[in-house]
């Protein structure tokens, strides 16, 4: 198993992971995001590869408020996938230890993460790599703001 920073030539293996974690994501919008990410260097992907890419993980720096961090940038680990063949092994441990080394050479102290709250799972392997919980939200939306207006 070998672990590497990803390049634009990547890109389709990327998005055929990224579609196993994200389903929703049409391929059409990921696939330009992922060159984008790469060129403009804003979005740095990790790769385990056997004889093909079994796993990733997408790391961003957040200049930005990040829950329970004290620095800026956040090395900030947007999303991580491994597929289901490959779990247990390691290997997205070894692709945050990847993401964190590169972090950590561009100058971060701190890299964070977050999850679903109802994905115990992955709570369980941020606690089990030395991540620690730091808040816990529920967001909310309320809509047609439009046809309730007030004059001030």
């Amino acid at each position: 198993m070998k672990i590497r920073k990803a390049n634009e030539q990547d890109c389709a293996e990327l998005v055929r992971l990224m579609r196993q974690l994200w389903p929703d994501a049409p391929e059409a919008e990921l696939t330009p995001e992922v060159r984008l990410g790469i060129r403009s260097d804003k979005m740095h992907y990790f790769i385990a590869e056997t004889d093909a890419a079994v796993g990733f993980c997408q790391l961003s720096f957040r200049h930005d408020y990040v829950p329970g961090t004290t620095s800026s940038p956040t090395a900030f680990v947007e999303g991580i996938y491994v597929d289901e063949v490959f779990r247990g092994q390691d290997v997205a441990t070894r692709l945050v230890e990847a993401a964190a080394a590169y972090a950590r050479s561009k100058g971060c102290d701190e890299l964070a993460s977050d999850t679903e709250v109802e994905n115990a799972g992955s709570q369980r392997f941020h606690e089990r790599i030395g991540f620690r919980e730091v808040e816990r939200t529920v967001h909310y939306v309320k809509s047609s703001l439009a046809s309730k207006r007030e004059s001030f």
